[in-house]
C-alpha cells in the first residue's frame, strides 16, 4: 500500500476531503457493511493474483479482524466527512503490485470515526496501532519512537493515520502504518519529517538525499507522508513520500538519481507514456517514494505516476498503462485481469485508479492503486 493518496493540494482525493459522498455501487448493496465489500475485494483479488483457498481464507479473517466493530458498519450510512484513503472517499483501497511473477495483494484502511472529525480519527489511529502491539510479530517500538510528530491536538492535512496489511507470496502479512507530516501544518512537514529519520537512525541515508535535493521543503519535493513497516526484520522499511509538483518529468528523474536502484530517464519516460504528459501541470503531482532501511546506505526510489484524474476514466487509464507494460517487457494480462476482477462497473464508466507505481530495471516492478468504486460526491 502502499500510501497511494499521498498528495497535496490537488486530485480528486483532496476534493473529497471533508465533503460529504453518498452510496452508489453496481454491485453491492448500501446494507452491504465495509468489511463485506472489502472481503468481497480481497477474495476477487486473491483468486485471480492465484492465491490458495487457505490463504484466502486467512486473508478475509484477517480483514474482518483489523476493521473491528466499525467494519461492521453499513456502507450506504457513509460518514459526515469523507475518508482520504481512497479516491472515492471509501476508508480502505486495494492495491496490487507484481515483479518477475510474483505477486503480493494490499489492502489500506482508515477507521472513518463517524462523524470523522480529524481529532477523532487521530485518537481511533492511535488506539488502533496500539492494539497491534498485541499481534504476534507486530512490533510498534519504532512507531511509538515518533509517535508525538505526527499527532497534534489540532490535527490539519487531510489525514492523521491509516494503516495498510500486505499479503506476500510464501509469507506472513505484513503490517504498515501512514502519518503524515503536514499534521501540524505543511510548513513543519520537512522538519517533523527530518526529526523522524533521525530518531529512527536514518539520518545518514536521509541527509544524503535532502543534499541532494537542496533542502527537502517547498512544493518542488515536498513530504507529504511517511510509513513504517510494522516488522522487527533487519530489512524493515520506512519510506518517505515526495510530491513533486510543477516541475518538469526530467526534473523528477534528474531528482530520483541519487537512488541506489535508479535507472536514468526511467521516471521520465513513465511519467511520459502513461500520463503524456512531460511537462509540469499534471491535474494531481506525481510523487517518490524513498525506501530506507538500516541495512543500506542508500535510499530506494519508486515513482507513482498519477492515473486519476487525468484520465477521465479506468478504460482510458488502462490502456496507457498496458501499453507501457508492454514497452518494459512486462505482460499486462495480470494487470488487466485484476482490474475487472475489482472493478465496480465497467471500466469506462469508472475512474477508481488512483496511481501505478513503478521502478525500472532488468526487472521492473509495477503496482495499481485502486478505490472500491462504490462512493461519489453528494
Amino acid at each position: 500500500m502502499e500510501a497511494a493518496a499521498l498528495t497535496p493540494d490537488t486530485g480528486v482525493a483532496a476534493e473529497m476531503v471533508g465533503r460529504s459522498v453518498r452510496f452508489e455501487s453496481r454491485r453491492y448493496q448500501p446494507t452491504d457493511s465495509y468489511a463485506d465489500i472489502a472481503c468481497d475485494k480481497i477474495r476477487r483479488g486473491s483468486e485471480v493474483l492465484g492465491a490458495s483457498e487457505s490463504e484466502r481464507r486467512a486473508r478475509l479473517a484477517l480483514v474482518r479482524e483489523l476493521f473491528g466493530a466499525w467494519g461492521e458498519l453499513p456502507a450506504g450510512n457513509p460518514p459526515e466527512r469523507a475518508c482520504w484513503v481512497a479516491i472515492d472517499g471509501m476508508p480502505f483501497e486495494v492495491s496490487f503490485a507484481w515483479v518477475d511473477g510474483r505477486s503480493e495483494l494490499r489492502l489500506s484502511f482508515e477507521n472513518p470515526s463517524h462523524p470523522g472529525t480529524p481529532l477523532a480519527r487521530q485518537e481511533d489511529g492511535r488506539a488502533f496501532t496500539r492494539g497491534l502491539a498485541d499481534r504476534p510479530g507486530v512490533p510498534i517500538e519504532r512507531y511509538l519512537a515518533v509517535e508525538d510528530l505526527f499527532t497534534d491536538g489540532d490535527p490539519r492535512g487531510y489525514f492523521s493515520f491509516f494503516h495498510g496489511v500486505a499479503w506476500r507470496q510464501g509469507g506472513d502479512p505484513l503490517h504498515k502504518i501512514y502519518l503524515n507530516p503536514a499534521i501540524a501544518g505543511r510548513e513543519h512537514a520537512a522538519a517533523r519529517t527530518e526529526e523522524a529519520m533521525i530518531r529512527l537512525g536514518l539520518e545518514r541515508p536521509w541527509r544524503l538525499l535532502a543534499d541532494h535535493l537542496g533542502g527537502v521543503h517547498g512544493i518542488a519535493h515536498e513530504p507529504v507522508g511517511l510509513a513504517l513497516d510494522l516488522s522487527d526484520a533487519r530489512e524493515a522499511r520506512c519510506k518517505v513520500y515526495l510530491a513533486h509538483t510543477g516541475v518538469t518529468a526530467d526534473e523528477v528523474d534528474a531528482q530520483s538519481a541519487i537512488a541506489r536502484d535508479h535507472v536514468p530517464g526511467s521516471f521520465a519516460r513513465a511519467l511520459e507514456r502513461v500520463t503524456g504528459c512531460r511537462e509540469s501541470g499534471w491535474l494531481k503531482p506525481p510523487v517518490t517514494c524513498w525506501g530506507f532501511s538500516s541495512t543500506r546506505d542508500v535510499p530506494g526510489a519508486t515513482l507513482y505516476v498519477p492515473l486519476i484524474p487525468g484520465h477521465g476514466d479506468d478504460a482510458t487509464a488502462h490502456d496507457r498503462v498496458a501499453a507501457f507494460m508492454r514497452e518494459e517487457n512486462v505482460d499486462p494480462a495480470p494487470y488487466t485481469a485484476a482490474l475487472h476482477a475489482l472493478a465496480d462497473g465497467p471500466p469506462a464508466e469508472s475512474s477508481t485508479q488512483n496511481f501505478l507505481s513503478y521502478r525500472g530495471g532488468p526487472t521492473p516492478r509495477f503496482a495499481v492503486y485502486l478505490a472500491p468504486g462504490t462512493y461519489r460526491p453528494a
